[in-house]
This record gives C-alpha cells, sequence and structure tokens, in this order.
C-alpha cells in the first residue's frame, strides 16, 4: 500500500514539473486566443477577397460606362456630321453643279466655306464631279492631272451607293490624321442623275485631345482602334498608327463586341496583372478601350485591411484580458485543491476540501471529500486485514509442519501403485493390438455394405429416369393417336369434298354441251338468215368456242379430282394402318411401363435389405469402436496411472520442499504484516 501511495505522488510530481512551463491559465489563454484569431483571420480575410473582387468589379462597371460614354459621344458628334453631309448632297446648287456649272460652282464656294466654319472638326468640304472635275473649300493646288473618280473615298462611296466612312489616314500635306466621309450626289431635278460624289475631311486631332484628357482610375486613359486594330488616338504618339501588341486585348475585340478581359504584362522584368474594358463604335468599326493595373485595386483595399487588422488586434487584447479573468477564478480553485494534495501526500487524511461553487470545480471539491473519507475507509480495512495476516502466518507456520510429515507417507504409498500400474499397461497393451485387428475387419465391411448401398441407389435412380422416359412417350403416344384421328377425319372430309366438287364439274360438263349444241342450232339459224344473220352466227360460234373450252377445263379438272380422291382413299387405308400400329404401340409402352414400375418396386425391397444390413454394420462398427476405445483407454489409463504414479512420487517430494519453503515464506509474510502496520500507523485518520 506504502508503495502505490508513493508511486502515485512520484507520478503526481513528474506531472507537475511537466507541466510548470505551461499552466492551465496559461493553455486557457491561448485557447481563448485561437479561437478568436482564426475567425477573425478567416472573416478578415474573406472579407479582403471579397471586398477586393467588389472594387474590382465596379471599377470595371464604372470603366465600362465612362468607355460608353465616350463611345456615345463619339457616336452622336459623326452621326451630326453625317446628317450634315447628307444634307449637303440635297442642296440643289450641289445637285446642279454640272448642269449650272457657273452659278453654282459660286454658291458652292459661299455653302462650302458656311460649312467649315459651322463645323470646327471639318478640315476641307469637296465634291469630285463624274466629268473628272474637283471643287473644294479651303482652295488647294492639285497635282496635275488628278482624277477625283480614281480616288478610294470616290469609288467605295459609288460602289455603295450611300454615305461612307474611310479609314483614318494622314493627311499628305500637314500629316495630320483625318478621316473622310463621303456620299454620292444625284441630281434630283434631272431624273436622278448621277453628279459625283460630296465629301468631307475631318481632322481628328481635336477628338483626341478631348479622348487623352478623360481619366479613369488613376493612370488610365481610353484608346480609340480603327477597324484593323491600328491605334488612332494614345497619349503616347509614338504609338500612333501601329498595331496593339498585347495578344490577348486584340483576342477579346476579335471575340466579342464588348466586355473585359484579365491578361499579364511584363513591365521593367516584374510581371503585372491588368484588365482591358472595351466596347465598338458600329458607325465608324473603331473600339475604344482601356486598361487597368489590377494593383490599382489592391491600393484602395490596403485601407480595409488596415482596419481588419485595428479590428482584429483590440478583439485580441479583449480576449486576452476575458481569458486572464477567466483562467484567474479557474485557477484560483484548482490551486487549492493542489495544496490539499500536498496535504494528504504527507499522510493527513483528515483533509476536506472547502470549494463551494456549482460548477465542475465544485464537484470536484465534493468528489475529492468522498475519495479521502473512501481512503481512509481502506486504510482501516487494511490495517485490520493486515493484523488477521499476521495471525495467519502463525497459523500457516504450524499447518506446514504437519503436512510435510504426511506427504512423507503418501509417497510411499505412490510407489507401491506406480508398481502395480505398469504390469497393467502391459496386459492393456497386447489387449489392444488384438482389438486393432478386429477393428480392420469390421472396417472393410462396412466399407463393402456402403459400395453395395450405393449401387443400390444408382440403379433406383436408373429406373425413376426409365419410368420417367417411358411416362414421356405415353404422352406422346396419346399426342400421336390423337393427331391420327384428326388426319383421318380430315382426309375423309377431303374424300367428301371432292365427289361433290366432282358432282359439280358434271353439270359444268352437261350445261357446256347443251350450250353448244344450242351454239350450233344458232349458227345454222343464223346461216339461214343470211347476210343479215352474219354477226350472229360470230356470235353464235364464239359461244361454241366458248362452251368446248368449260367442257374442256371441267374434264381436265374431274381427272384431277379423281386422282385427288383415289389418293386420299390410299391415304385413308394408310392411316388405319397407322391407328392400328399406333394402338400395337400404346399397348407396348403400358407393358414397358408395368415391367419398370416391377422393377422399381423389386429394387426398393433390395434397398431396404441393403440399408438394414448396412444399419448392423455400423452398429457392430460402433459397438467395435466402443470396444476398442475401451480397451485403449484402459491401456492409457494404466500407463498414465503408471506414470502419474511416478510423476505424484516425485511432486511428492517436491511439496515436500514446498511445505518447508511455504513456513519459510510464512515467517516472511509475518514480518511484513508487521512493517504494513508501521507504514499505515504514518496516516492520521
Amino acid at each position: 500500500m506504502s508503495k502505490l501511495i508513493k508511486k502515485q505522488c512520484r507520478r503526481y510530481r513528474m506531472k507537475k514539473s511537466a507541466n510548470i512551463k505551461m499552466g492551465i491559465g496559461t493553455k486557457l489563454t491561448l485557447a481563448f486566443i485561437l479561437l478568436i484569431a482564426i475567425p477573425l483571420f478567416a472573416l478578415g480575410m474573406s472579407t479582403h477577397k471579397e471586398a477586393t473582387q467588389i472594387i474590382e468589379e465596379n471599377l470595371k462597371q464604372s470603366s465600362f460606362q465612362l468607355i460608353n460614354e465616350t463611345k456615345q459621344a463619339i457616336d452622336n458628334k459623326f452621326k451630326g456630321i453625317e446628317e450634315s453631309v447628307d444634307q449637303m448632297s440635297y442642296e440643289a446648287n450641289v445637285q446642279q453643279v454640272l448642269s449650272n456649272k457657273d452659278s453654282a460652282e459660286w454658291m458652292l464656294k459661299k455653302i462650302f466655306e458656311s460649312y467649315i466654319k459651322a463645323h470646327k472638326d471639318a478640315m476641307s468640304i469637296y465634291i469630285g464631279m463624274k466629268n473628272k472635275g474637283m471643287l473644294m473649300y479651303p482652295e488647294d493646288e492639285l497635282p496635275e492631272g488628278y482624277d477625283p473618280t480614281q480616288r478610294p473615298w470616290y469609288k467605295e462611296a459609288v460602289s455603295k451607293d450611300g454615305l461612307i466612312w474611310t479609314q483614318p489616314y494622314k493627311d499628305a500635306s500637314t500629316g495630320e490624321l483625318i478621316i473622310t466621309v463621303a456620299k454620292p450626289v444625284y441630281n434630283t431635278f434631272n431624273n436622278n442623275e448621277f453628279v459625283g460624289v460630296i465629301a468631307v475631311d475631318i481632322l481628328l486631332e481635336d477628338m483626341a485631345k478631348k479622348i487623352n484628357t478623360i481619366k479613369i482610375g488613376k493612370n488610365s486613359y481610353p484608346v480609340i482602334l480603327d477597324k484593323n486594330l491600328i491605334i488612332m488616338t494614345n497619349k503616347n504618339k509614338d504609338l500612333i498608327g501601329k498595331p496593339v501588341e498585347i495578344e490577348a486585348i486584340n483576342k477579346a475585340i476579335k471575340e466579342k463586341k464588348e466586355g473585359y478581359a484579365d491578361f499579364e504584362t511584363k513591365e521593367n522584368g516584374k510581371t503585372e496583372k491588368k484588365f482591358v474594358v472595351f466596347t465598338k463604335i458600329d458607325r465608324l468599326g473603331w473600339t475604344i478601350f482601356t486598361t487597368m493595373y489590377v494593383s490599382e485595386i489592391k491600393e484602395d483595399t490596403k485601407v480595409l485591411l488596415r482596419n481588419i487588422l485595428i479590428i482584429g488586434g483590440i478583439s485580441l487584447l479583449i480576449a486576452l484580458l476575458i481569458a486572464y479573468i477567466f483562467s484567474r477564478g479557474l485557477t484560483k480553485h484548482i490551486k487549492v485543491l493542489v495544496e490539499d494534495m500536498e496535504r494528504i501526500k504527507e499522510g493527513d487524511l483528515t483533509v476536506l476540501s472547502k470549494i463551494k461553487s456549482n460548477d465542475e470545480i465544485g464537484r470536484l471539491g465534493e468528489n475529492f471529500n468522498i475519495m479521502i473519507d473512501e481512503i481512509g475507509k481502506l486504510v482501516k480495512n487494511v490495517k485490520n486485514v493486515s493484523k488477521e495476516v499476521t495471525a495467519s502466518a502463525e497459523n500457516l507456520a504450524a499447518t506446514s509442519e504437519e503436512t510435510s510429515a504426511s506427504a512423507e507417507e503418501v509417497s510411499r504409498t505412490v510407489e507401491e501403485i506406480a508398481k502395480g500400474a505398469t504390469e497393467q499397461a502391459g496386459e492393456a497393451e497386447k489387449g489392444a493390438v488384438l482389438t486393432s485387428k478386429l477393428a480392420d475387419k469390421f472396417i472393410e465391411l462396412t466399407n463393402n455394405t456402403e459400395d453395395m448401398l450405393v449401387s443400390a441407389n444408382e440403379v433406383i435412380e436408373a429406373n425413376l429416369e426409365g419410368v420417367k422416359v417411358i411416362e414421356d412417350l405415353k404422352d406422346k403416344t396419346h399426342e400421336n393417336d390423337e393427331s391420327t384421328r384428326k388426319i383421318e377425319g380430315a382426309i375423309i372430309e377431303l374424300d367428301k369434298k371432292t365427289k361433290h366438287i366432282g358432282g359439280i364439274l358434271d353439270t359444268i360438263a352437261s350445261i357446256a354441251e347443251q350450250t353448244n349444241l344450242l351454239a350450233l342450232n344458232a349458227s345454222i339459224e343464223a346461216a339461214r338468215a343470211g347476210e343479215t344473220g352474219r354477226g350472229f352466227a360470230v356470235v353464235a360460234d364464239e359461244i361454241r368456242k366458248l362452251a368446248e373450252g368449260s367442257r374442256e377445263a371441267a374434264d381436265e379438272i374431274k381427272g384431277i379430282i379423281i386422282d385427288i380422291q383415289n389418293d386420299s382413299n390410299n391415304t385413308v387405308q394408310i392411316m388405319k394402318e397407322v391407328k392400328e400400329r399406333s394402338e400395337e404401340q400404346s399397348y407396348a409402352v403400358g407393358e414397358v411401363s408395368s415391367s419398370f414400375m416391377k422393377i422399381a418396386k423389386s429394387i426398393d425391397n433390395i434397398t431396404g435389405k441393403i440399408e438394414s444390413i448396412s444399419e448392423y454394420v455400423k452398429e457392430l462398427n460402433k459397438d467395435k469402436d466402443e470396444l476398442v476405445e475401451a480397451i485403449e483407454n484402459i491401456s492409457a489409463v494404466s500407463e498414465e496411472t503408471a506414470a502419474a504414479s511416478e510423476q505424484v512420487s516425485a511432486s511428492m517430494q517436491q511439496q515436500s520442499m514446498a511445505v518447508e519453503e511455504v513456513a519459510r515464506a510464512a515467517e516472511n509474510l509475518n514480518e511484513l504484516a508487521v512493517k504494513l502496520n508501521n507504514q499505515i500507523d504514518r496516516f492520521n485518520i
């Protein structure tokens, strides 16, 4: 008991020393911090990610909206230019420039001058006439042999027979980027005679400047591409007139009319994530787009991330304070229990925990008091038991001396028993040999009987198969009789019908003969009538031919019917013979079935007798087994008795030694009981 208590105390001290570095309070504080920190971190990261996505989406939407507004402004501007050129094409002086050349040209110059003044983006306005003449404002010296009808703007307008926009190009004289709008002119006063093509050159410089002033995000601006995705406007003038080098932008613009696309570029050796927002101006075939850095979004979310970190830090401090207060209250009671355990370690079992609380710690204090009370009772019981052990040890020492004397007497008796058992074992061994030979004969008899029974069962199974086959043959014979009767009836019925058909054919032959006579009489009468009766003669001749054909056909059918009647009579005779053979077969099958039944009955009798013999042999074999087993048991028991006697003799010697050992152990037990009492006396109960 003392060793057990010391062992428990050592374990407690080891656990205590292992937990000095991290007590319950520290563990609870860490648990509180982790419980707060992990959800806060997850919430912060998810919020930051969600906010980044929302800001990115909003930025894309706002960029797209601004791009669309820019597109709408450009579209409205060029729509107005289209309308003005369209109106100009219906101007009377423009339409009559060929028919009334002098007055029309003078008026056109005034009109063109007013147009240029009203449209600041218009660089020049001109009309190329079908007679290769050219009138423009402001006037400019044209190259010798200049033919407006061969210019691309002229050909395209005539080809499409409507208003067209050319691709942007650099003006040959100024080097500025311009675009031309052109439309065919027809003289509505002269049957819509084709006059030429009126065109306006629009300077894109002012539009580019306005586009470049638009700011999207922090560092982005719109860029306009022509139909061939060539840059028209860009703050970096070196890029104007060049294609877009970023394949992701080209691919997105070719695949969709408007939308977004993400891509990556390398700038200063660093990979930057960007996205493009674009839309198309259908009127001109242009594309307006802008690109933005994803890093701009991260700049906007830095403030949110900082606020999340501040809130998380404050929450962790609050959690730390709550954990400290809670753990302090919890560990206070635990420290009291530890102090009480220290007193118990010193042997004071009068300690009672004074913890009063309605939680697990309170129940722990109550159970602690119950445990101390139970340990006190256990120590009292151990003390009483140790006294009884002392008394029992003294009695055991005295008893062991008496047992030693008895063991010597038993040892002598066992030696005499061993001698007689050895002789008995020799005789039993001879009987076992004879019985073993008898057992072999019984085994051979049993095997032969079982083989006979197996053969009888096989004969029974074969006979059953034969009976089954005979039954099937009887069923098939019965079905054959039924079929034979049906065939016989059908043949008799066929013979009756052929005889009836023969009667009908006789009637047809008689009618044909009478018809032939009537036709002959009609021919004679027609001959008497002369020319008048010639038609009747032809008809009578045809009737006679038909009658002869009917008679011949009837004779042929009658011959066939006679053959059928002969065949049916033969068939009836054959069916009678078949019926007789079928009846004989049915009788033979019945006789065979009866024979099989008699054979089955005889086999059953033989099988019963074989089974009876088999049962008798089994009983004899069983009795033989019991006899052999009994003799073997006697032999084995005799041998075991002899061996056991020798073992008992040896055991008695060992027992004598053991009794002496027990005596010494009793003395040691007495000494241990005294020491146990001394250890128990240390406890204060």
